[in-house]
């Protein structure tokens, strides 16, 4: 079991993997509890307002490690391909190849939908707006860039929930393979 002297981020990192694991609505106190190793009045000290602040705080160790890591990829130098063939490979390790399921899905139905989808919302639109800025540069026009900025990651959630569903990887490792050809097709 960790040991009680966690950090609030270490305690985040932990609750971001039950959530991931139980879904936001599945994921109780207890088994929150019981996966940072912290008692519930542990966890209400480092998150007073208790369940949505813990799933904010995962939402913020995705939104740094998105901003650190990922991001990035898609506003560097290198030529929109290999931007776009980079930003699916990086999305597809945090997805560990479509073994893991997408806090956009599992935050933005039932209960959860009312404390973070207005997050998600911007989240997503951000990042379409980043990678349609890549097509741009690729030489489509601004509203079809945008189109195929939504429809890729429309393919990379929808490929995520089918594996899912299959409980084989496969169809989201070949999907997402296959997302920066497809965007960047005449």
């Amino acid at each position: 079991m960790p040991a009680p002297s966690l950090s609030r981020e270490e305690v985040a990192q932990i609750l971001l993997s039950e959530f991931r694991r139980s879904g936001y609505e599945g994921a109780s106190l207890s088994s929150l509890s019981a996966a940072t190793g912290l008692g519930k009045s542990s966890l209400y000290h480092y998150f007073p307002n208790g369940k949505v602040d813990m799933g904010r705080a995962a939402m913020e160790v995705v939104g740094q490690w998105m901003r650190e890591k990922v991001l990035p990829l898609l506003t560097s130098d290198a030529a929109p391909e290999k931007r776009l063939k980079r930003y699916f490979a990086a999305m597809s390790d945090y997805y560990d190849k479509g073994a893991l399921p997408c806090l956009t899905d599992l935050f933005t139905i039932g209960e959860a939908a009312g404390y973070f989808q207005q997050q998600f919302r911007q989240n997503i639109g951000n990042t379409i707006k980043l990678v349609a800025a890549v097509l741009e540069e690729a030489g489509f026009a601004p509203a079809e860039a945008v189109r195929r900025a939504e429809d890729g990651l429309v393919m990379m959630h929808g490929a995520l929930v089918v594996s899912r569903a299959q409980g084989s990887t496969a169809v989201f490792a070949r999907v997402v393979r296959g997302i920066p050809e497809m965007l960047l097709a005449p």
